[in-house]
């Protein structure tokens, strides 16, 4: 009897689950909506609400078997939100890891870290539509994934996600590359992501994608091929971070899901800039300015964001976010409702907790 409860008790040291989340709701003020401003208490400002399991097994050798399972919601209306990783893989610790599932692609990985809507900003703070995916919008579904272990500050990774149609390997098929290096205070990455039908099936790697359209107008998109690529850097200071980044994203052969009718083809080039200033141990200060060049139209984007924590698991936020089209392309905010004229003003306060 002593032999198994010890036996018992060197399996359950070697195997861990833990179950956790976060909930993030705000009051939200936007201008020039439907003819007017919107009053409303929105989900997820900076993060997405969500709970999740993740858990690892010892193997031995160095080896682990891991899981994760996220599930992601609306505070205020109670929907499911798809928006949330799950997958299983093997981890060993000079190898790296090899993962199977719904998974984040190289641009969230090694690239969006330089962005705001990457980092602490979060949601709000993405490049228009959220044209390069730095605020991981979609995640990939059927998808197989490996990220190396450091070396020598290296790390790098990629990731291929199937189309799982019978007879057309490549329809609605994605994959992508990507790679960090960091030094000391210093970091920088780079990633690519190609994509191919994407929105022609539901089974595929990736939904429909929202463009602009004609007269401040929106539309989802399939795009027969998308590719999406940038390089993004950061440089400490003490407790002042500063960042930059650049993306360009590609989509052709497009065209509107809900009317069949060909669009023309788009791009978008985001410059940015940002700084984080840890002003004491509880207060953060974020800012960034965002210039995006698309085809036929620009659009200038500033934001600034002030974060207290409270507690280890809960904080408290105040941002502004300002968005500017040119001509009569659409200004939105990332997740909220169209602006009916060139501009939009977003004010915010809200509060996260973490358990």
């Amino acid at each position: 009897m002593a032999a198994l409860a010890a036996a018992g008790s060197n399996a359950l040291a070697q195997s861990s689950v833990t179950l956790y989340g976060e909930i993030d709701a705000s009051a939200v003020w936007l201008n020039h909506v439907d003819g007017g401003h919107q009053f409303k208490l929105a989900s997820g400002l900076i993060d997405g609400s969500f709970w999740g399991l993740q858990g690892s097994e010892d193997l031995g050798g160095g080896n682990r078997a891991i899981f994760r399972l996220e599930h992601g919601f609306s505070v205020t209306t109670g929907a499911d939100q798809n928006d949330h990783p799950y997958y299983v893989g093997l981890e060993n610790d000079g190898y790296g890891t090899l993962t199977l599932g719904h998974q984040y692609d190289s641009i969230h990985d090694y690239l969006a870290p330089f962005t705001l809507t990457g980092g602490n900003g979060g949601t709000a703070f993405a490049h228009p539509f959220d044209n390069d995916n730095a605020n991981n919008s979609w995640l990939a579904r059927n998808s197989i994934k490996y990220a190396s272990s450091s070396f020598g500050g290296l790390s790098f990774g990629g990731m291929y996600a199937f189309s799982n149609a019978a007879g057309r390997f490549a329809d609605n098929r994605a994959y992508s590359i990507g790679a960090n290096y960091g030094s000391g205070d210093f970091n920088a990455g780079a990633a690519w992501l190609h994509a191919n039908g994407r929105g022609n099936t539901e089974s595929g790697a990736y939904d429909a994608v929202t463009l602009p359209g004609a007269n401040r107008s929106t539309f989802d998109a399939a795009v027969q091929a998308q590719n999406t690529f940038g390089v993004g850097a950061s440089q400490a200071f003490g407790p002042v971070t500063l960042a930059a980044s650049w993306t360009r994203s590609i989509y052709s052969g497009i065209t509107d899901t809900e009317t069949g009718q060909a669009a023309r083809s788009v791009a978008f080039g985001n410059y940015e800039i940002n700084g984080t200033w840890q002003a004491s141990a509880a207060l953060s200060l974020s800012g960034m300015y965002t210039y995006t060049k698309g085809t036929g139209a620009h659009w200038n984007q500033g934001a600034l964001q002030a974060d207290y924590i409270l507690s280890k698991r809960t904080d408290t936020y105040v941002e502004a976010i300002y968005q500017r089209a040119s001509a009569d392309a659409p200004a939105v905010i990332n997740s909220m409702m169209p602006s009916g004229g060139s501009s939009q003003l977003l004010l915010a306060a809200g509060i996260r907790h973490r358990f």
